[in-house]
């Protein structure tokens, strides 16, 4: 195997599918990225067995061939090379690889390109197509959510639910939910499956805030994403994800609008005094004034304002801050409009004029 191209694009290519390789496994192989220079296209591969990325750069190629080469050596070595043309090869007669730019080269010791795992097959048709802009948002809004707790796996991945031209994409962690839903132009079918959340984070890198579509596809347990040379194949996760519409309230009995900058600032310094990252905000929402306050054993108190427009009644609850300020954090938007049910009660955060997303939070019971 011997190839040439731009030292930028081959970088930029390792780390696309480097994003798959995982941190520790017990099969050394995995800790590689698969090089097959074919056809006038360079093939890189990574894996953990769980998630897979795929990416084809046009390349010069003097001899075909495939090697697996060690991830972090190789991404850290063509980093450091000048911003000019590469050259990759075997060294003839002997169990090494080449790496040269410049007056620069490295030899590394490669390991067999027989010994890495296949990414899994997939069928050639039935492909969606989704605008990159449209899909990348509904990422954002939802995979903050998630749950941590891997005893509960169906939490730790975001529901994907297409009903027809409806596609929903849901996220919680029993305290939280995010759902983020979009009116598309091709029919979906009727699917309901949970992606994990490492997948979704992985393609939303490389989308961009266009009209341009990324293709997708249901095959069997897997799905899988094609943006331009690039694809993800992910494993789907097993289990059954909450019923999450029956979760989301109606009826509310204090509704307020506020300015989404102001309100993040204000619980973000609300939650200043917090001890080992758990900070309990308490909202006063009054007709025109939300007041924020935090009282924290053993450090201090805070009090702050911001001015709203409410209507209903007048309500005190609390919420765990880091709760709002994530949600507040990812929403684009000038205002939010928060949406009260009671004391004890679910509450709703969504953009003003925008019914495609909702937030619900669960309050902190106060003693």
């Amino acid at each position: 195997m011997k190839f040439e191209c731009p030292r930028d694009l081959f970088y930029q290519g390792l780390q696309v599918v480097g994003k798959a390789v995982p941190s520790k496994s017990t099969l050394p192989i995995l800790s590689g990225i698969l090089l097959e220079a074919k056809d006038d296209r360079l093939r890189l591969v990574a894996t953990d067995l769980e998630l897979g990325i795929e990416s084809f750069l046009p390349v010069n190629i003097q001899e075909e061939g495939s090697v697996v080469l060690e991830a972090k050596y190789l991404t850290d070595i063509v980093r450091k090379l000048p911003s000019q043309g590469i050259s990759v090869g075997e060294v003839s007669g002997k169990n090494s690889v080449e790496i040269k730019s410049g007056r620069s080269r490295f030899v590394v010791n490669p390991m067999s390109a027989e010994d890495f795992p296949s990414l899994p097959e997939t069928r050639a048709d039935g492909y969606w197509s989704i605008p990159q802009n449209v899909l990348r948002k509904m990422i954002k809004e939802t995979s903050f959510a998630v749950s941590l707790d891997e005893t509960r796996p169906f939490l730790t991945g975001v529901l994907w639910d297409a009903q027809k031209t409806t596609l929903s994409l849901v996220a919680t962690d029993t305290s939280r939910l995010a759902y983020s839903s979009r009116t598309l132009e091709e029919d979906l079918g009727e699917q309901k499956v949970i992606i994990p959340t490492k997948c979704l984070t992985e393609v939303s890198r490389v989308l961009e805030s266009t009209d341009d579509e990324i293709q997708v596809l249901l095959s069997g347990n897997h799905i899988l994403f094609k943006v331009g040379e690039t694809r993800f194949i992910s494993r789907l996760i097993d289990g059954q994800f909450p019923n999450y519409r029956q979760v989301i309230p109606t009826s509310f009995i204090t509704e307020a609008q506020v300015n989404r900058s102001s309100f993040l600032s204000a619980v973000e310094r609300a939650s200043l005094l917090a001890k080992e990252g758990s900070s309990v905000v308490k909202f006063n929402i009054e007709p025109e004034k939300l007041s924020l306050s935090a009282n924290v054993p053993d450090v201090g108190e805070t009090y702050d304002e911001v001015s709203i427009s409410a209507s209903g009644e007048r309500l005190e609850i609390a919420f765990n801050a880091r709760y709002i300020i994530e949600v507040l954090r990812i929403l684009d938007t000038d205002s939010v409009i928060l949406k009260l049910t009671g004391k004890h009660s679910p509450a709703v955060i969504h953009p003003e004029n925008d019914e495609n997303y909702t937030y619900v939070v669960m309050p902190v019971m106060l003693r």
